[in-house]
């Protein structure tokens, strides 16, 4: 799944939609203390007011939200032999089921998640496991209404899924409340937590897409941390295979990097690498290719590292063994350049912080002058803003 399909997706989760239908919908509260399950309860989404399905609808799009590589990822399932646990227990067959069975199989196939979870991995805090199956029709226009008025030239996609969202339970505060009901001033229950759908810790979705096919060998996976990912949840629990965040190929390519031009480097050079980095992302997108598939080798750096101004890479191929162990590896270059059309790149002092475009690289510099100072060189195009007021320009 690309970008393009996970927003179009999420734009349809929202009530009273015929292109995205919630069906079922099952929760499950687990303690943090012994993994014990004290509720579950199932229900049809219909049954819920308004206001309820739009609270549930607000927590399952953000399972969905946030960028490849950084807060979702597109993760392959690990064989079974190599898992350890049979057939049934794997997580794709159980997710399998959970999604073509009927009612009750549903809910055999949630516990079984909820209790891989258990054995696995605590919580800090007590948690509600919720599960939804849907039905989402990609491609279908505003005509459908009904499934017998979808007209015959709609290049309609019929995709059965479930998702699950990981919500921790807020403890509450003891305080005062008001009863509306009563008309008078309570202490309010020490035991009613409040479940918190704002943040979800974990959840996935399963299965992917991709060109309007259903692709069971892949599932999708939501962190709210991204620097500190739940790996006991992605291969224990989901029986997954889990690959680089966008960070660590990030900081992988600057290691690379500084490999082979040691710790300075001149801004023309920098600029010079995400220009010609930039310009893979831009051939391929001409060709309609999605900006996640856009790989390069190492063979492609090295040409791009050439191409930049740079010498003497003979210790290439060593710098990829040293820091990625394999000199097969392929960078997705939408993880190792920054925007160019942002202010995505800083310059950081212990007394400033300035953020800039990346193409203006070449118009800063690092300087010396007479005594010996070291400055800051900006060339500007334009006024610079100092709190409301135009900086006046000095001669040295």
């Amino acid at each position: 799944m690309n970008k393009q399909d996970l927003a179009a997706i999420r734009k349809e989760i929202k009530i009273e939609n015929n292109m995205l239908k919630v069906n079922e919908i099952y929760s499950v509260y687990l303690k943090k203390d012994d993994g014990v399950v004290i509720h579950s309860e199932l229900d049809y989404f219909e049954n819920f007011d308004s206001e309820k399905q739009e609270i549930y609808l607000k927590n399952f799009k953000k399972i969905l939200s946030g960028s490849l590589d950084t807060k979702l990822f597109e993760l392959d399932f690990l064989k079974e032999d190599s898992v350890g646990v049979e057939d049934k227990y794997h997580a794709r067959n159980i997710l399998y089921s959970a999604v073509k069975e009927e009612k009750d199989g549903f809910i055999a196939a949630a516990d079984r998640v909820v209790t891989k979870l258990a054995e696995n991995f605590k919580y800090e805090t007590d948690v509600i496991i919720t599960f939804i199956r849907a039905e989402y029709w990609k491609g279908a226009s505003s005509r459908r209404r009904k499934e017998a008025e979808i007209a015959i030239d709609d290049n309609v996609f019929a995709f059965q899924f479930m998702m699950c969202s990981i919500n921790k339970i807020d403890p509450p505060k003891k305080g005062l409340q008001f009863d509306f009901l009563e008309m008078k001033f309570k202490v309010n229950s020490i035991l009613d937590g409040t479940v918190n759908l704002n943040a979800p810790l974990d959840g996935f979705m399963f299965p992917c897409f991709n060109n309007n096919c259903a692709d069971i060998n892949r599932i999708m996976y939501y962190t709210a941390k991204p620097k500190d990912i739940n790996m006991s949840f992605v291969q224990e629990v989901l029986n997954c295979d889990f690959k680089k965040t966008a960070e660590n190929e990030k900081e992988e390519f600057s290691s690379i990097l500084r490999a082979m031009v040691g710790d300075t480097i001149t801004p023309n050079t920098m600029q010079n690498i995400y220009e010609n980095l930039s310009k893979k992302l831009e051939e391929d997108e001409e060709d309609e290719v999605d900006s996640q598939a856009v790989l390069v080798s190492l063979k492609d750096v090295q040409a791009i590292l050439e191409e930049s101004g740079l010498e003497k890479l003979e210790g290439l191929e060593e710098a990829y063994k040293q820091v990625l162990g394999d000199t097969n590896f392929e960078f997705k270059v939408k993880n190792i350049v920054p925007d160019m059309n942002t202010k995505s790149m800083k310059i950081s002092t212990e007394s400033i912080n300035l953020t800039f475009i990346p193409k203006e690289l070449k118009s800063i510099r690092k300087v010396k002058d007479s005594q010996g100072k070291i400055c800051l060189l900006i060339e500007l195009t334009d006024d610079v803003n100092l709190e409301g007021f135009a900086l006046e320009t000095e001669d040295i």
